[in-house]
């Protein structure tokens, strides 16, 4: 310690206090954290590492409290939060408590929703992570898919061309609908991560598909299908550009209908 004194003293500077850049110190103040974020905290740690599994029971609220030296209160809250994002599930009754959960995709899904709904994620951004993703996906359905997985992609579209005539409808149901392709794309990769990470990305078109309501594209059973024999024939390359070709002609459908909203708003 005191070589280091010495070399600051010589340098005219403490190298504790010095700072890195014109505008910010290399070391800020520690900030005290709350009981309940190191319970959340070892509760995680204690999942990660297998020493709690899915299913698992925690203690009772009292016996936790002591366990961690936090109030009862500090524990609510740690389980209140660990329940938001999915980690456990407090069920009531004699036989109830805190469960550790197997997992829910679903945490990941809402998540991308909040961010989208703030405003946090682009819709240039979301774009192109969807095109880079189906992109990816679509290889590794050339490389993966079995036939099985063809035939419901092919029955998806079919059942889609049977409302294509009605171009007025609109609605939850239709999104719901005309979206749950991209799901099955995502499945047939056998990939449970790139399912995910789809399903999220789709959900977050599905709300703005019906926040604005844009007329339905006319053309997508034939788009479907026509990217359907690329990937039936491992043309992998010829299914990305016309994939990506229809997302982008989607988000130019949706940007046109929400700037007609918008205007309409003023």
């Amino acid at each position: 310690m005191a070589e280091v004194e010495q070399i600051a003293a010589r340098e005219g500077a403490d190298p504790f206090t010095a700072k890195k850049d014109a505008d910010q110190p290399m070391f800020t103040r520690v900030r005290p954290r709350r009981g309940f974020e190191y319970v959340s905290e070892q509760i995680r740690d204690a999942v990660s590492e297998g020493r709690l599994k899915p299913g698992g029971r925690l203690p009772a609220e009292r016996e936790m409290a002591q366990i961690f030296g936090v109030s009862r209160q500090g524990v609510r809250e740690a389980l209140r939060g660990l329940e938001m994002s999915g980690l456990v599930e407090s069920k009531p009754g004699v036989n109830g408590g805190v469960f550790i959960l197997p997992g829910d995709p679903g945490v990941v899904t809402r998540a991308v929703n909040d961010l989208a709904s703030l405003g946090v994620l682009s819709a240039e951004s979301l774009l192109e992570a969807r095109i880079l993703l189906t992109s990816d996906v679509l290889r590794l359905v050339c490389e993966r898919a079995t036939e099985e997985d063809f035939k419901r992609l092919e029955d998806d579209i079919a059942t889609v061309e049977q409302f294509e005539d009605s171009i007025d409808e609109v609605g939850a149901v239709r999104t719901i609908r005309i979206t749950h392709f991209y799901s099955l794309l995502a499945e047939a990769t056998h990939n449970e991560v790139l399912v995910m990470l789809m399903n999220s990305l789709t959900h977050v078109v599905q709300l703005r598909l019906n926040r604005v309501g844009p007329r339905p594209l006319t053309n997508v059973g034939a788009v479907r299908r026509k990217l359907l024999k690329h990937l039936r024939n491992g043309e992998a390359e010829a299914a990305v550009k016309e994939l990506t070709a229809h997302l982008k002609r989607l988000e130019a459908r949706l940007e046109e209908r929400e700037g007609q909203l918008a205007s309409a708003a003023s």
